[in-house]
């Protein structure tokens, strides 16, 4: 990972967070959305079986490949850069997020940025497009998310609003495993 390359993720952030939220708040989340949502929603383990890391991999070389799991993408960010003792700077609004996704965090009050993403990972590469073309091929969603910087600074845009990333917190799941207890 050097300064100047794409920050691309493959696949979609929160799946499996979804998942486990629609299974684990079934009752509460039907009372708030349509029975489609949820149905989708619970449907999102297919994205989970594609083997993202050796898609990654495997479609161009020189890239640097970091699993996107608990804590989010925010984590996976933040230790990333931290491996890297390098510098992010990341569009929000241009990480891959599935609709269903965002209405089960809303209704339960959870972070989709801090949640669980299995199936989903994030690359430096020196042309993201290079690699969005591979993922496309392979039938992937991805999206050029930012680049990596010479700063130590880890900033996040969204739209006229300017913050930096926070070290990680615990995983978003976790609020919901509180809430059971």
């Amino acid at each position: 990972m050097r300064p100047g390359q794409d920050l691309v993720i493959g696949g979609f952030i929160g799946l499996e967070g979804t998942i486990y939220a629609t299974k684990h708040k079934k009752e509460t989340l039907r009372r708030i959305l349509p029975e489609d949502l949820l149905e989708t929603a619970a449907g999102f383990w297919r994205y989970l079986e594609v083997d993202l890391e050796t898609v990654a991999k495997k479609c161009c070389s020189g890239v640097t490949v970091w699993m996107v799991k608990e804590g989010g993408i925010f984590t996976a960010l933040w230790n990333m850069a931290e491996e890297y003792r390098m510098g992010l700077t990341v569009y929000l609004r241009r990480i891959p997020i599935r609709q269903e996704t965002v209405e089960v965090c809303e209704a339960l009050g959870l972070n989709p940025y801090g949640l669980q993403s299995g199936g989903c990972v994030l690359l430096a590469a020196d042309n993201g497009n290079d690699v969005l073309w591979e993922f496309e091929k392979a039938g992937i969603c991805g999206a050029v998310i930012g680049k990596v910087t010479d700063s130590n600074d880890r900033i996040i845009l969204n739209g006229d609003i300017c913050s930096h990333l926070n070290r990680p917190e615990p995983d978003e799941i976790k609020k919901l495993e509180d809430m059971e207890r």
